[in-house]
């Protein structure tokens, strides 16, 4: 399972469509029948077949044992990303509303097209990919003592995160924060969400305020990765990088995504605006082209999106259906799970903790009184952890995750803070509840609630 919020059928798109005819062509293996489905509240939930997961866990241990086909991809993803940045800074300099009907046509293709390719460049680090890899150097990285220390050093890469430059204001901001004015404080609290508020933007109603980038001042700790004369094993240190690799580019693969997203998200707003047209924001990029093109379109099936709808995959190709044929995809994904007590998932980072759980969900109607909510000591338990609530995990006693792989951001995250995590969990947000009193055993990756 995995969720997303602010799913407009613009995106439901590209978010199932990548995983076919487009992943196929990146690494020579496609999904057929994964499943979104969308609530009226546009909040995602996802779903991938355990056997079709395992078929990709079977190609990608091959595939990562060709050297040539690897070095090819990640030539290719840097490419992509090369076009993302322009693209991105672009974005930021246009204000849509001096551009003719003909520029935004033209520049939503632009950023539709590039959040297909970045998304499915994101694609390739998923857990059941990586899986490989993980089975691999955890093999090997068991007949010595330091091993946590290894893969850490193993796996870590100089270059600078998405939130690096970010980071770089906060901490200069903090060593001086006391000395501020209230008035020079609003200032820069003020620039903070002019720059990078928009994130939160894009998943969440609204971007990040003044308050979330005030207490992001105040409780700032600089992160160490604590690596410094940690010899790595030459079985270890190939396979390590590769995976550090991937990690690296799975961070910026969802920064440009996110981006592009968003870029395409305000051309969109301001093209309904335009045609006086609310419903249309329900409508696909394809619509929307047929539409300027004077091809009919069913509006009122596009109308009908807005009580929710369910994308799938046919013949490779991602499709949207309401009604009847909505509610029939919908049973396949109707798991209950009942007086489950103990879960078990895959160890990202090895510690002991006992806590109260805090679950927050990116699909919840109150998911922002979730995250003001969270009290440090609790356990985060989420669908995957994302750059959003990096501020959350800092707090956390201990990460728990529906989904994730050695390359995740949880599993990133968690060694970066020394926070004791458990990935791979398939249902923990559906299993444990806010307020559970639970231990979390990183040792042998087994969550159990305890009272």
């Amino acid at each position: 399972m995995f969720e997303t919020r602010n799913m407009w059928p613009y995106y439901s798109i590209p978010h199932l469509g990548m995983a076919a005819k487009p992943f196929k062509q990146l690494v020579g293996f496609e999904y057929k029948r994964p499943i979104n489905v969308v609530s009226p509240e546009l909040f995602n939930e996802g779903w991938l077949e355990e056997n079709e997961m395992a078929e990709s866990t079977e190609h990608f241990r091959a595939f990562w044992g060709d050297e040539t086909r690897v070095n090819t991809l990640l030539k290719e993803v840097k490419l992509t990303f090369d076009k993302a940045k322009e693209a991105e800074d672009y974005g930021w300099k246009q204000n849509w509303q001096d551009k003719s009907k003909e520029e935004l046509i033209r520049d939503m293709n632009l950023f539709y097209d590039l959040l297909f390719k970045t998304m499915t460049d994101f694609l390739i680090s998923q857990p059941q990919h990586v899986l490989p890899l993980d089975q691999k150097i955890s093999l090997l990285l068991e007949k010595y003592p330091n091993k946590e220390e290894i893969l850490a050093a193993a796996t870590s890469i100089e270059e600078e995160m998405p939130w690096a430059s970010e980071n770089k204001v906060l901490a200069k901001l903090h060593t001086k924060w006391a000395s501020l004015s209230e008035k020079e404080k609003n200032k820069k609290l003020d620039l903070l969400v002019k720059k990078y508020g928009w994130f939160n933007e894009v998943e969440g109603d609204a971007p990040f305020d003044t308050n979330h980038y005030r207490k992001l001042i105040e409780d700032f700790k600089s992160e160490s990765k604590n690596i410094h004369g940690i010899e790595v094993p030459e079985e270890i240190h190939k396979i390590g990088k590769l995976i550090g690799k991937l990690g690296f580019l799975r961070f910026w693969g969802r920064h440009y995504f996110m981006t592009m997203r968003y870029h395409l998200k305000n051309v969109l707003r301001e093209l309904v605006k335009r045609n006086n047209e609310p419903d249309l924001n329900f409508a696909t990029v394809e619509e929307l082209n047929d539409l300027f093109r004077e091809t009919k379109i069913d509006l009122e099936e596009i109308k009908a999106r807005k009580n929710g709808h369910v994308t799938y995959l046919e013949d490779g190709i991602a499709k949207i259906a309401t009604g009847k044929k909505a509610e029939k995809l919908k049973m396949v994904m109707r798991k209950d799970i009942i007086n489950i007590k103990e879960l078990r998932g895959n160890v990202a980072n090895k510690g002991k903790v006992t806590g109260k759980v805090r679950i927050v969900s990116f699909t919840a109607l109150d998911y922002n009184e979730q995250v003001a909510a969270f009290q440090k000591g609790e356990i985060l338990i989420t669908g995957m952890t994302r750059p959003q609530i990096v501020h959350l995990c800092k707090k956390a006693a201990a990460i728990v995750t529906d989904e994730g792989g050695i390359t995740s951001h949880a599993a990133v995250v968690s060694r970066e803070f020394g926070i004791p995590c458990i990935i791979a969990t398939h249902n923990a947000t559906r299993v444990f509840k806010t307020g559970d009193m639970v231990e979390v055993d990183a040792y042998n990756g087994v969550i159990k609630i305890i009272k």
